[in-house]
Order: structure tokens, then C-alpha cells, then sequence
């Protein structure tokens, strides 16, 4: 059974990723592990143990409601509930040890998709030092099935094919067409073995490669999604200055997707 972990601070931008991820995947036998973490801003008062259980009795209810809500809207969803002590970071790797999730769900706030992501939010301090798959959820998004799913690339192979398996199951799973687009700038790449090599990952789903031009590569990437009407982003993260190239905080406002574009996030090996 496919196992999901979603993260929740009890907003109604998580609340949307969860409701999102339950939809998109209601079809499916799936095991979703509902994620709170609570931990403490001060250290020294002679009351921090109260105050951690309070913490903790507030997290237990919180994810209670949450789960009322979400079995409102889908009422056979297996959902499990976890309220975990610790920063976000370590209680999110602790449950990826425990949990084994093959994907991981968070929202992003902001009037675009990308906005608050940007910004240093938790959703862009989960996706830069959590090396799992991780699908970020607008706030504002409503589910709908991807038809077309960009791959902003730079051709540089995987180091193994697992890194693309969430990819490359959700496209053959909504019959997606999945579309490349190559961002390379400098770097010399023989065009049609880096394709080569980065198709055969992909056996049985229809595919295209693509180049944009221009220094503003997300921008290219926003054009193209609105040419091709795409319904979904992905990224690796297998090459640093190629991912923060992507990610500066100065061109914020350039790098917009629709906020109802979801954006997968996966990992290389490395």
C-alpha cells in the first residue's frame, strides 16, 4: 500500500495540500500519515513541562479536528495521526525513518505558488533539506486530474531510477503526457544521448522535449506551462546551482507559477 505523509500546522493552506492529496489519490489503496509539530520557543521556565503537555494536548485536538474535517470529504481515506515533539525538520525525518512515506505533502501560502515558498518558508526549508519526494500544494489549488506534467531539466541523467518513481508513476497512473523542457545555460550537453538516457526512465508514457531561451528561466518555464496549458511542475534536486539558479529571493516576483500548479520536488542520489 502506498504510504503519504502530510504535514499540518492546522491552516487552511494545509488543510487545502491534504484535501488535494486525498482527492488526487482516492482511487488508490493508500496510507496517509497526518503530521503535526509542536515544540517550544522558550527554554528555562520553571513551567516547561506544563506547557510542553498543553502543547501537546492542543497538537492531539488540533489533528483530531483536522481528521473530522478531512473524513467529511472522504470518508473511507485511511488516515493516521501523529503529533510528534521537536523542530519541524528533525520530527519530519524522524517520521520519514519510521513512516517510510514515498511521498510527502505540504502546503504553500502566498498570493503565488511559489511566493511563500521563496521566502523561507517551512514548505521551502522542508523541500531544501528533506531528501524525499515532496509534492508542494498551493494554497489555493483544486484538484485536477494532470493531463500535462512539465520536467524542468538541465538533461543531466539520475543517479538511479528510483529518484523519478513518484514521477514517473503518477504520469502513467493519470495517463499524463509528461513534457521536458530544458533550462541548460553553459554547460555543454550532447542533446540527444542526455535525452536518450533520461527517456529510458520513462517506458510507456508519452514524451517531449522542449528548450526556452532567455537569462529568466523561470519565467520561460511560466510561458511555456501557459502555452502547453500544464497542470503540474517538477523539479530534482540533483544539481545545487542549478535548483537555487532557479530559487534566488531577488527574482521573486519573476518566478511565478499558477497558483494552481502543484510542484513536485524529488532528490537525486548523492
Amino acid at each position: 500500500m502506498k504510504r503519504i505523509l502530510l504535514l499540518t500546522d492546522f491552516s487552511d493552506t494545509a488543510r487545502n495540500a491534504a484535501m488535494y492529496a486525498l482527492k488526487m489519490f482516492e482511487n488508490e489503496k493508500v496510507y496517509f500519515d497526518l503530521l503535526n509539530a509542536y515544540d517550544l520557543e522558550f527554554s528555562g521556565s520553571p513551567y516547561i513541562m506544563q506547557v510542553k503537555d498543553e502543547l501537546a494536548e492542543e497538537s492531539l485536538r488540533g489533528l483530531k479536528n483536522e481528521l473530522s474535517l478531512l473524513h467529511r470529504r472522504f470518508p473511507d481515506a485511511r488516515v493516521e495521526l501523529a503529533s510528534r515533539f521537536g523542530s519541524l525538520l528533525d520530527v519530519v525525518q524522524s517520521e520519514i525513518l519510521d513512516f517510510k512515506p514515498e511521498l510527502i505533502v505540504i502546503g504553500c501560502r502566498g498570493e503565488t505558488a511559489l511566493e511563500n515558498f521563496l521566502l523561507g518558508s517551512n514548505a521551502y526549508e522542508v523541500v531544501k533539506n528533506i531528501n524525499s519526494a515532496i509534492l508542494v500544494v498551493p494554497k489555493y489549488a483544486k484538484f485536477k486530474k494532470p493531463d500535462k506534467i512539465v520536467f524542468a531539466t538541465d538533461l543531466r541523467d539520475f543517479k538511479v531510477d528510483e529518484v523519478v518513481e513518484p514521477l514517473r508513476d503518477l504520469a502513467k497512473y493519470f495517463k499524463a503526457e509528461l513534457m521536458f523542457v530544458n533550462v541548460m545555460e553553459e554547460d555543454y550537453v550532447n542533446r540527444l544521448e542526455a535525452e536518450s538516457k533520461i527517456a529510458a526512465h520513462f517506458d510507456d508514457i508519452d514524451l517531449s522535449f522542449n528548450f526556452i531561451e532567455g537569462e529568466d528561466v523561470c519565467n520561460g518555464i511560466l510561458k511555456f506551462m501557459e502555452e502547453k496549458d500544464a497542470d503540474m511542475v517538477t523539479l530534482v534536486r540533483h544539481n545545487e546551482s542549478f535548483f537555487e539558479r532557479l530559487f534566488r529571493p531577488s527574482v521573486t516576483r519573476k518566478m511565478v507559477l499558477h497558483p494552481e500548479h502543484p510542484m513536485l520536488i524529488l532528490h537525486d542520489a548523492k
